[in-house]
């Protein structure tokens, strides 16, 4: 992008209604005006990172101020007597510091916005009349704070899909852990009094290892079940927590945050977060009508009594005891498998379909509970106690119930909801359709590699400030300069009109699309080709 189009988005990014009522609500009402408010800061921010991802220390912010033409300064509002002498330099970074801890300070434990008009509420039934659209009334949480930042990298005209994926990544402090000989009184682990220690799993860069820090969690847009849409690698929303402390909690409350810009219907996640016990993740996900695709732990697998004589829970599906011996006991595939032999695992798995429950009518909300029906009442299978089944096609499977014995296939039931709700979900485990909505989670870990290496820098030293809000928030102004960045990369790379420049008005960009491909010594830069054209990586 050019330094007009990051100078344009930084203003508008600054200017979105929910941050601007936000920014409004933290600014104090006595005392001397801040030279620095807090509106000018998030600009200066949204530009820092925009133009610069490598790093966001505040000598780098500050840097990014000096360095910026006279013009800049003058649009983004930025007093040039800041930058005018040496002097003058040296002090913008306290002053941008002493804002970002005062922001830190207003938003740490959340933001309440009054009404400006008077309540009315019916005194026979206690309702409240609903508030005028003018009214600036909110509450946020952190998370929601966080978020509400990190959404303004999108333009509130672009659509936001109902489905996410969530995971966590690890945030390194940039302060080294104390000795353990050293530890201070209060128990703090390092300068960082809210840093905690944290574990990571090993990745083609480094092994497995501990760290100090904090576990950031990431909810990206994905396209709906079997659309097959390809949607751009968007942040959703963030959630920050001392090292591996209240996963749950930080997952419950990003799920509310990205509810909060829009709907979200559908939810995918890994073990670490589906092992909790149901009534503290997935009991609340289904309060708030959120279906969840996840994988299975070892210990979440296996076969299980029913709930009745005759049916059995299978790798958290209900089915038929009538499924064969063979397919209640199977390995799922192995990394490193082929294709192949991944389909033929596949194959296994969806020769259990005939025989599984399927749902008999919509859930019982007033009550928790769901029916179902039995795969001959369903069609799916022949049993000969199920008389009427007996009549259909022979192409369908032939169960070798016994005449007269107790047996599942054709009856329904009604199963509440706290009925092994940890390890239940509609798709079957490891079938195909399971693997083929399931997959999708895949883009939040291409969401964690672009903001640690093929965007921006999220490693050790890209953040150089105490305390979690502080960090949070930096985190939270780099989320949204990478939405603004990958929405240009992606509709250019795409030859269509980019969100941001038809909502802010901006002239056709013309200008011809470089590519840059990799070798071993260094990438090259190659000819520049022209919007329309297939897919590829245009520098900015």
């Amino acid at each position: 992008m050019t330094e007009q189009q990051r100078i344009n988005r930084a203003i508008a990014m600054s200017n979105t209604p929910t941050l601007t009522t936000l920014l409004d609500a933290c600014t104090k009402r006595v005392g001397r005006p801040a030279l620095l408010s807090y509106a000018l800061l998030a600009r200066i921010l949204f530009f820092h990172t925009l133009t610069n991802p490598a790093t966001l220390t505040i000598a780098s912010v500050a840097r990014t101020v000096a360095e910026m033409s006279p013009r800049a300064r003058a649009q983004l509002e930025i007093p040039e007597n800041w930058v005018a002498t040496s002097d003058a330099r040296k002090g913008l970074d306290k002053r941008i510091l002493d804002r970002l801890h005062a922001l830190g300070s207003a938003t740490g434990a959340g933001v309440t916005v009054d009404h400006d008009h008077t309540l009315w509420v019916n005194a026979d039934t206690g309702e409240i009349d609903p508030c005028p659209t003018s009214c600036p009334a909110l509450t946020l949480t952190p998370e929601q704070i966080h978020s509400t930042i990190v959404q303004a990298g999108l333009p509130t005209t672009l659509p936001r899909t109902p489905a996410v994926a969530i995971d966590g990544t690890d945030v390194e402090s940039h302060y080294a852990a104390y000795p353990h000989d050293a530890v201070p009184p209060d128990g703090r682990i390092c300068a960082d009094r809210e840093a905690r220690w944290g574990k990571r799993t090993a990745t083609n860069r480094r092994p497995t290892e501990f760290y100090v820090g904090f576990e950031l969690h990431l909810a990206t847009y994905i396209a709906r079940e079997g659309t097959g849409n390809e949607v751009p690698l968007l942040c959703a929303g963030m959630a920050l927590r001392p090292g591996v402390t209240d996963r749950i909690g930080a997952a419950l409350a990003l799920v509310d945050a990205v509810m909060s810009h829009g709907d979200v219907t559908e939810a995918l996640f890994d073990r670490g977060y589906t092992m909790a016990t149901g009534e503290h993740f997935a009991r609340p996900l289904r309060n708030r009508r959120v279906e969840v695709v996840f994988d299975l732990h070892s210990s979440q697998r296996g076969t299980r009594p029913g709930p009745v004589p005759g049916t059995l829970w299978i790798d958290g599906s209900l089915y038929s005891a009538a499924i064969p011996t063979n397919l209640r006991q199977l390995d799922p595939p192995r990394i490193g498998q082929t294709s192949g032999d991944n389909a033929r695992v596949r194959e296994l798995f969806d020769a259990r379909e005939p025989f599984r429950f399927t749902r008999h009518s919509r859930r019982n909300d007033a009550l928790g509970t769901q029916r179902y029906k039995g795969p001959a009442l369903a069609g799916h299978v022949r049993c000969p106690n199920t008389p009427a089944s007996m009549r259909r096609s022979q192409d369908i499977p032939t169960t070798t119930c016994t005449p007269g014995s107790v047996c599942g296939c054709g009856i329904t039931l009604t199963v509440p909801d706290t009925l092994h709700e940890r390890d239940r979900q509609r798709l079957p485990w490891q079938s195909t359709a399971w693997a083929s909505s399931y997959h999708r989670r895949n883009r939040i870990e291409s969401l964690n590699s672009k903001i640690r290496v093929h965007d921006a820098n999220v490693n050790h030293g890209f953040i150089r400030v105490r305390g979690l809000n502080p960090t949070a928030l930096l985190l939270a102004f780099t989320l949204a300069a990478y939405n603004a960045r990958e929405l240009h990369r992606w509709h250019v790379a795409a030859g269509i009109d980019e969100p941001w420049q038809t909502y802010l008005g901006e002239p056709i960009d013309d200008r011809p699309i470089g590519y840059t491909t990799r070798s071993r010594t260094k990438p090259r830069r190659g000819p520049p080709r022209t919007a329309g054209t297939a897919r590829h990586n245009p520098t900015t």
